[in-house]
């Protein structure tokens, strides 16, 4: 395990090159940065991993409320550890997978020495098909059953490796009190860029990112697609 410092935060993590890869899109790009007029936004972090979004999150909101969902075991004992060891408050971590369901769903996470803990699916091989990965069994959960008594969310990240799909389908009832959404595109042979647009710009104005550049036209690549609430 290494550490470092990420801007006022100390940080372990247990892959170098997958850490700055990381660190390089949400801190240097600016992947989920969103503009709120409360001091304490209500933020639902769904794919936290080791916590980087979250430390982001706590740098650009520090009263913020924030819900963090990490179903990998390996994560979620490092993601709890980075918000401990900085002393962090009003952080709620779930280690469930977002389903359409309660239940117990298998979670296809890095079978290697290298321990790539960011491409944790509940697809197989979700990231190039040539992963080397093993199934585990882990609890998953609906956002319902965490959000159903809150008026608004004002963040909602979703980064599940290829579900993410599948997780607006099953909450759009959920969409209509989010004010501001970052969803990470994986492109696959079943899922489309054009598909996830369909269901965001029905709520949200939406803006596409590859690497940190502003798109005019979506591509079939690894994107961020960033929406604030239509008026």
């Amino acid at each position: 395990m290494e550490s470092t410092k990420l801007g006022k935060f100390s940080v372990i993590y247990p892959n170098n090159k997958e850490y700055h890869a990381i660190k390089r899109e949400i801190w240097n790009q600016d992947s989920y940065h969103f503009e709120s007029k409360k001091n304490n936004p209500f933020i639902v972090d769904i794919g936290a991993h080791i916590g980087i979004s979250v430390l982001y999150f706590k740098d650009i909101y520090p009263n913020s409320e924030i819900l963090a969902f990490e179903p990998n075991p390996i994560s979620f004992e490092i993601l709890k550890e980075n918000i401990q060891i900085n002393g962090l408050r009003n952080i709620t971590l779930v280690q469930k997978a977002i389903y359409k369901e309660m239940g117990t769903v298998v979670l296809y996470i890095d079978d290697t020495d290298e321990m790539w803990g960011s491409n944790s699916s509940l697809k197989e091989k979700s990231w190039n098909g040539l992963e080397k990965t093993k199934p585990i069994q882990v609890q998953s959960t609906t956002l319902q059953e965490y959000v159903k008594d809150k008026e608004y969310i004002d963040m909602l990240k979703i980064d599940t490796e290829g579900t993410e799909l599948s997780i607006l389908n099953s909450n759009k009832h959920i969409l209509s009190k989010v004010q501001n959404i970052s969803v990470e595109y994986h492109p696959s042979r079943r899922t489309r860029v054009k598909d996830l647009l369909n269901i965001l710009n029905q709520f949200f104005i939406t803006e596409i990112y590859r690497e940190g550049k502003l798109l005019k036209n979506p591509e079939e690549k690894l994107l961020t697609i960033k929406g604030k609430k239509r008026i």
